[in-house]
């Protein structure tokens, strides 16, 4: 069901008019005290408006029939499918139709997640990942190497770095060189490992998926296998196909790229690191306001699931998702957002069982605006450029004004982000329902379409008709 409530402009205009009226009171007085004195004086007739006319307020009165028109449209854009939609304007809420309702919400989900990541660990936080021994190499040769992962969701081979640049949707996604940890070792003087290297990812928990996902997603990888040390988002080359052990499958990989360099390694492994080891080499990510920005642009499902489970760790050993979701819900509340109505089940909105209201998710975006979650604003799609908008709006008016992150999956559509076109718009959109998936990005882009035309200015003559000649008087 739709709620309708008063908007900020319509109280705007209802007290504008009634300061209009008490001043024209006394502005009445003092020209009937003027007329008494100058009656001699009579002026070529002219059509005037009279003092006390709403043509004289033709913006605030314009601005309301706009707002009106915009929440007509957009009703009637959303009809049969559960929505909400929230949209701020300059002054404030001038939309609000059915905003506290808790829907799924796809990606967009991801904005929560990044929010929190940001209030925990900040913007400049960088994943360290490491290569240690139990003692350093002597004659070149360590028995064993040990791969110890940080959760660090963008390692990535060249192989890798070559396919995100050749996607308009992952161009300009950051990663972490995975070939510099190869580098490295053998800069530290390593030229053999004969009992190979092990991957070890104990940080995190090592369920691979979620229980609450879909198993189709598994299936058509949607996401590849999470764990605390992946590389290539979890796929095996040249195939991409979906490696069973993801840690085995990094310490394999790093295997490759030292043999690449003439280092000799026995068989992988997976297995957790001991106590008291050296430090043989390491690699740190880009800064995690810039992992953030790619997730949130690309709409990449692994860093928004692996920085769930690093939250998991500062209330859990090791860290888990369930635990991490947790966090992400105390960390809304601690900033200030409405949490009551959250269902959150994960980081990256893949489960059809998540429920965000679009209030949420607009106050959620706005956090935007401080400098500590710059990412939030800085990573979103963009309309035409970048994103999972790189394709979308091409040669439209929204192309480059277009800023929002996308949610898609069967049966949910959403956008969330910032329109900046006539006026600024921000707004939080989400459509759950009975259609396909391509359908629900058909809906979402006929939202912004209707968004863009907002205001649909009206001119004083539209709102009041234009006053009658004057009537002369007698000569």
């Amino acid at each position: 069901m739709t709620r309708h409530r008063f908007t900020r402009r319509g109280v705007a205009l209802t007290l504008s008019l009634a300061c209009a009226l008490a001043a024209l009171a006394s502005v009445t007085v003092a020209v009937r005290v003027g007329a008494a004195t100058e009656r001699l004086a009579v002026p070529e007739a002219r059509m005037v408006t009279p003092l006390v006319s709403l043509r004289r307020v033709p913006q605030l009165v314009g601005d309301d029939v706009a707002t009106a028109r915009l929440q007509q449209s957009l009703q009637a854009t959303m009809a049969r499918t559960d929505a909400c939609l929230a949209v701020d304007g300059p002054t404030g809420r001038i939309v609000s139709i059915n905003a506290d309702t808790p829907l799924a919400p796809a990606s967009t989900m991801k904005l929560l997640t990044a929010v929190a990541a940001l209030a925990v660990f900040g913007p400049d936080y960088r994943f360290r990942t490491t290569v240690v021994a139990t003692a350093p190499p002597r004659g070149g040769v360590v028995d064993r190497l040990w791969l110890v992962g940080s959760g660090d969701p963008v390692l990535a081979t060249p192989a890798r770095r070559a396919a995100l640049a050749a996607d308009s949707t992952t161009r300009g996604d950051v990663t972490t060189p995975f070939e510099a940890l190869a580098d490295a070792i053998v800069a530290a003087g390593v030229r053999s490992v004969p009992d190979g290297i092990a991957g070890d990812d104990h940080l995190f928990d090592t369920s691979r998926q979620l229980s609450v996902w879909p198993a189709r997603f598994v299936a058509d990888n949607e996401i590849g296998p999470l764990g605390a040390l992946t590389v290539d988002a979890g796929f095996v080359p040249p195939a991409g196909t979906r490696a069973a052990d993801p840690a085995l499958n990094a310490a394999a990989q790093l295997e490759t790229l030292l043999g690449a360099r003439e280092v000799e390694v026995g068989p992988a492994g997976h297995a957790t690191a001991p106590k008291g080891t050296t430090v043989i080499a390491s690699v740190s990510s880009p800064p995690l306001h810039d992992i953030i920005g790619s997730m949130l642009s690309s709409s990449d499902n692994l860093s928004a699931e692996l920085l769930a489970r690093l939250l998991g760790t500062t209330v859990a050993s090791p860290g888990t998702t369930q635990a991490g979701v947790q966090v992400v819900v105390d960390q809304l509340h601690r900033l200030g957002v409405e949490t009551a109505s959250l269902h959150v089940l994960d980081g990256s909105g893949l489960s059809p069982d998540d429920r965000v209201p679009c209030n949420v998710l607009l106050q959620v975006f706005e956090l935007g605006d401080r400098e500590r979650f710059r990412a939030v604003a800085d990573g979103l799609p963009i309309a035409g450029l970048r994103g999972t908008l790189a394709d979308r709006f091409v040669g439209t008016p929204l192309a480059g004004h277009l800023r929002a992150k996308t949610g898609s999956l069967d049966g949910v559509t959403a956008l969330v982000g910032m329109l900046d076109l006539h006026v600024p718009l921000r707004f939080a959109y989400v459509g759950n329902g009975s259609f396909a998936e391509n359908a629900g990005v058909t809906m979402r882009e006929n939202i912004a379409t209707v968004l863009a035309t907002y205001p649909d200015t009206t001119s004083a003559s539209a709102v009041v008709p234009p006053p009658a000649p004057p009537v002369r008087a007698p000569s």
